[in-house]
């Protein structure tokens, strides 16, 4: 009896097995739901900053036409009138272009997606009369070839700014990079 006593004490080897397995598909459960949140995430993050940028954008239109001049110096209206070119808004040097420059509102931008990208890599300006249909089903690349997700791309057409649109890119379902308008046009900036 004491030999049969001891080989009940302890686990199987089928046992463990088996236990080694179940927390093994629990992990693989927990991975895949953890990355899909973190996804949401810097999705959300994404467009919360090109919310923000909308915003600026929309502040600044309003602060002008009551006359008062803004910085950057650039978006100045005795800077930006009729007769600037959407290019030359967009410039390095122009309005638009200094958003996420050094001394621009959003210089401190960090993308969620590659945190190495930060200010004016992570804010792009571009001057484009193209237009964009199909919110999360356009690739970014098609609007600007350097962007990536996360980035936020104002989109500058017609002469003097008249029409800008805010865009961002972020990932769709299983597709990189696809394009997202944040709000409406503002007109007439």
């Amino acid at each position: 009896m004491d030999i049969r006593a001891r080989s009940e004490k302890g686990f199987s080897l089928i046992e463990l097995l088996v236990v080694v397995a179940i927390i093994g598909v629990l992990a693989a459960v927990g991975v895949v739901g953890y990355q899909g949140y973190i996804d949401s995430t810097k999705k959300s993050v994404t467009d919360a900053n090109a919310k923000a940028v909308h915003q600026w954008l929309v502040n600044t239109k309003t602060v002008r036409a009551a006359g008062i001049d803004t910085d950057p110096v650039a978006c100045k209206s005795a800077t930006l009138t009729s007769a600037t070119t959407a290019a030359a808004a967009v410039a390095s040097s122009g309005c638009f272009g200094q958003l996420g420059a050094a001394g621009g509102p959003f210089e401190s931008f960090k993308n969620p997606y590659t945190t190495s990208r930060t200010g004016s890599t992570a804010i792009r300006a571009i001057a484009s009369s193209s237009a964009v249909t199909g919110d999360g089903t356009v690739d970014c690349t098609n609007l600007d070839a350097s962007s990536q997700n996360g980035d936020i791309i104002v989109r500058v057409s017609g002469a003097g700014a008249s029409h800008i649109d805010v865009y961002f890119c972020a990932k769709e379902g299983d597709s990189d990079g696809k394009l997202t308008k944040r709000h409406t046009t503002i007109a007439n900036f």
